[in-house]
């Protein structure tokens, strides 16, 4: 079983726009070091529909190169239909992808769409995670479904779960597919504690400090859900921020620029760029939780860490 921590990455780019080799090399280690289980790459966070298909290939060889075997390495799979996304799988795996997390086809169509898992679970050997994700994939995905493909479907093990209010769904698909089928929580790690409560087995958001994640998720694995309780609310704030809606993935490109794991904070046109009052709001954010022992922002590193 998949469980623990699994930060959905940025892609690296240089100042031009190209693929950074060298930045994908230093943010894997600034994450490993903050105790993630693995990564997450070629999701929305990763630009991933302003990629060509070459550069999808390398992103996966380039981060399984940095990536520790020791760690897992999900890659997205982004398609438009169902022989495309087969494709992809497969490559995906060749390269080094230890499971998949797989999003809908844009089609509104429980039996379309259940073809489509189905196919690719057929064509490939590792584990795959639905991407259930209405605000990005514009397709609903109801808790029978997801049950579902579940129960028909071997490769289908894992839910990344981000339809709120999350926590009334995480229970509903638990209680039609069973307790084994693990579901991550995420949408910016907005209801982690809470989502945690419900039987996560993990989180897999793109926020940047994920040592505090990592954190959370240890003190709640051990019980201890007041010191769970404290850290969330303490930590919400920036969590929100970094979080907000057409601005996240500059922002979170900006303070992991700013903290040393990549280059730059190149975001591919025609993704918004947070603006230096933007930026200067979040730093204060930053700011009131490192005069607060939580994070160092010299170094990226947590209380925890």
């Amino acid at each position: 079983m998949l469980a623990g921590i699994y930060p959905i990455v940025p892609t690296p780019f240089d100042e031009r726009g190209a693929i950074d080799a060298h930045s994908i090399r230093t943010m894997t280690a600034f994450m490993v070091n903050r105790g993630v289980n693995g990564l997450a790459i070629l999701g929305v966070m990763g630009e991933v529909d302003r990629l060509i298909d070459a550069e999808r290939e390398q992103v996966v060889r380039l981060f399984r190169e940095a990536l520790p075997r020791t760690h897992t390495l999900v890659a997205g799979v982004f398609a438009n239909g169902t022989d495309a996304a087969i494709h992809a799988s497969r490559r995906a795996v060749d390269l080094g992808a230890d499971a998949l997390l797989v999003g809908p086809l844009p089609v509104q169509s429980d039996e379309v769409i259940f073809e489509y898992y189905r196919r690719i679970g057929e064509a490939v050997s590792v584990p795959i995670i639905v991407h259930d994700c209405p605000i990005a994939t514009r397709v609903m995905l109801s808790p029978p479904l997801l049950a579902r493909l579940y129960k028909e479907i071997t490769q289908v093990q894992y839910v990344k779960l981000e339809d709120p209010p999350t926590g009334p769904k995480i229970d509903r698909v638990r209680s039609l597919a069973g307790a084994s089928l693990g579901i991550f929580g995420a949408y910016g790690g907005l209801y982690a504690l809470e989502e945690l409560e419900r039987g996560a087995c993990g989180i897999m958001t793109g926020f940047v400090y994920q040592d505090l994640l990592v954190r959370l998720y240890t003190l709640h694995r051990a019980g201890e859900i007041d010191k769970a309780a404290d850290l969330f609310y303490t930590i919400l704030p920036l969590i929100r921020f970094e979080f907000q809606p057409g601005l996240g993935v500059s922002l979170r490109k900006a303070v992991l620029a700013r903290l040393g794991a990549i280059r730059s904070a190149t975001v591919r046109h025609p993704g918004a760029v947070a603006d230096d009052e933007t930026l200067r709001q979040l730093e204060r954010i930053e700011g009131f939780l490192e005069a607060r022992g939580y994070l160092s922002r010299s170094t990226g590193k947590t209380a925890a860490g």
